[in-house]
């Protein structure tokens, strides 16, 4: 087998493969043994990772850092769906935790994650900071992790969100100005907050990425993938991810979905709404 393997820079969007991991601990470079067909299938992998570094312009982000903001009853797919794709830049993806150090958070959908480091604990400027969206309410009434919001963001390379994450990027000013997106049920506030709400899937403006509600948090995962690794390898990832929606009902916008459906759904998150409005004075 090839020992220069170690040598490259491993991504995630091969399957067994995670990014910085040592490939021979990878399922795709199990011991092969005398299995000639195995050892070839080893060897074409190997030239395929060396030919993709050689496509024009692409990079891996190694001295960039990601931090992923994690609350309580944060949406997990806000969370999972850019970082299939940030993970594959080669930058250092951490989770960074809203509360004490060493507890999990719990997302809305009662799966745990670990945190790396709490919000207070971050004491240089991060290439990115994304914020999910979910239960954005507990991170509003969170005056110490909005004051950190506002701190890191300041500084940061990108300043990112998924969902109704940007109603707290909004909230901490980090939007003041500035065109940007949320989930539609909740977008009409950003206004607000000093934000310039736009009906997009993805805005940017300047530094700062706003996706729309949840799914759009994968779209803005390729697209940061783009920045930070080129955009041949953000081509690789998406075919990789075999990333081409089709769902079975097309239902995802109130334009699809239709009067009664939005008005329905509207109704069921009338909480989250209330709860994210901006304070009168």
């Amino acid at each position: 087998m090839n020992e220069d393997r170690h040598d490259l820079p491993w991504t995630s969007d091969l399957p067994g493969h995670s990014t910085g991991s040592d490939p021979s601990a990878s399922t795709l470079f199990s011991v092969i043994g005398d299995d000639p067909a195995k050892q070839q299938a080893v060897d074409r992998s190997i030239a395929a990772h060396h030919a993709l570094v050689a496509l024009p312009g692409v990079r891996f982000a190694t001295d960039k850092t990601i931090l992923i903001v994690l609350h309580p009853g944060f949406e997990l797919l806000d969370v999972v769906g850019p970082f299939h794709f940030l993970a594959g830049t080669g930058a250092t993806v951490q989770f960074v935790s809203t509360g004490p150090a060493g507890e999990s958070v719990v997302s809305g959908s009662g799966v745990a994650l670990e945190a790396a480091l709490t919000l207070d604990e971050v004491t240089t400027s991060p290439s990115v900071i994304l914020v999910p969206g979910g239960d954005t309410g507990i991170l509003l009434r969170d005056a110490r992790a909005m004051e950190h919001l506002r701190r890191i963001g300041q500084d940061a390379e990108y300043v990112t969100s998924v969902c109704s994450g940007s109603i707290a990027l909004a909230h901490a000013g980090l939007l003041d100005g500035r065109r940007a997106t949320s989930h539609w049920a909740v977008r009409h506030l950003l206004g607000d907050y000093g934000a310039i709400e736009v009906d997009e899937r993805l805005v940017e403006d300047g530094n700062r990425l706003t996706a729309a509600g949840v799914t759009a948090g994968m779209d803005l995962g390729i697209r940061l993938l783009a920045y930070l690794s080129g955009e041949e390898m953000a081509r690789f990832a998406v075919l990789g991810a075999e990333y081409a929606p089709e769902p079975p009902f097309h239902t995802g916008t109130p334009e699809l979905a239709g009067a009664a459906l939005t008005e329905l759904s509207r109704d069921f998150l009338a909480p989250l709404e209330e709860e994210l409005r901006a304070p009168t004075n």
